[in-house]
């Protein structure tokens, strides 16, 4: 009983390998999510590690739905055939890193260590205390070789005083300078100007940040919150 069960299934699995046509498959299903959820649009739509499933990517937000377009699923899918791979968790990190090219293109804060061995980038708030902390850090993250590109993103949104904070560090002569002194609690001159911090807030959320300080890596990997300068270093180098 059970050999002929594998037999059917093999003989599925070649079925579907056979006649699936992708191109299709997606128009269909990209119709069909935008018939259940006619206020969002799938960015990408493609076929999922799972024969039978196509992944579809709504920022960094992965969600599964079956080739039929029946079933949708919304949870992590592990791979437990190889190390127990977290499949979602891939598919999230390569969302992230198709925006680093986003994220490279803006004019960040710089600070850390000259020649790097490593940079990140990191998302922070001028009132958040573990942002005070990491940066009160800096020459420690240097000594371990690791560069810092700051992005602001004022927790509170764009019409808090984070908000006007950020663009008054932005607008002041000496960027770096303001806000370092701004994280140790010093008051920074109101000015305007041109800034790109609503950019940064934006991009920011479409990576998926929702709290500061958050450390993304050029791989697409975010880390929430704190990380110690060794640790950091530890992690780095094992990502390489």
């Amino acid at each position: 009983m059970f050999r002929r069960l594998s037999l059917m299934l093999c003989l599925a699995a070649l079925s579907f390998s056979t006649f699936a046509d992708p191109a299709s498959d997606i128009q269909r299903l990209r119709a069909k999510l935008l018939e259940g959820f006619p206020a969002y649009s799938p960015d990408s739509i493609t076929p999922a590690p799972m024969t039978g499933w196509y992944q579809a990517l709504y920022g960094t937000q992965v969600i599964y739905i079956s080739v039929d377009g029946r079933y949708l699923i919304q949870g992590v899918v592990m791979d437990m055939h190889d190390g127990k791979r977290n499949l979602t968790a891939l598919a999230t990190n390569q969302a992230r890193k198709n925006y680093m090219q986003e994220v490279n293109a803006q004019t960040p804060l710089r600070f850390g260590a000259e020649k790097p061995r490593h940079t990140v980038t990191i998302f922070t708030d001028i009132n958040c205390t573990y942002c005070r902390k990491l940066h009160n850090q800096m020459d420690s993250y240097a000594s371990y070789g690791i560069a810092v590109n700051y992005l602001m993103f004022p927790r509170k949104g764009l019409d808090g005083e984070g908000y006007r904070k950020a663009v008054a560090v932005w607008c002041s002569a000496d960027r770096e300078k303001a806000l370092t002194e701004a994280k140790l609690g010093k008051e920074v001159e109101a000015k305007d100007c041109a800034n790109p911090v609503a950019e940064h807030y934006a991009l920011g959320q479409k990576v998926g940040v929702n709290g500061t300080p958050a450390i993304l890596l050029e791989d697409g990997t975010l880390i929430p919150g704190f990380v110690p300068p060794a640790e950091l270093a530890q992690q780095l180098d094992a990502a390489r």
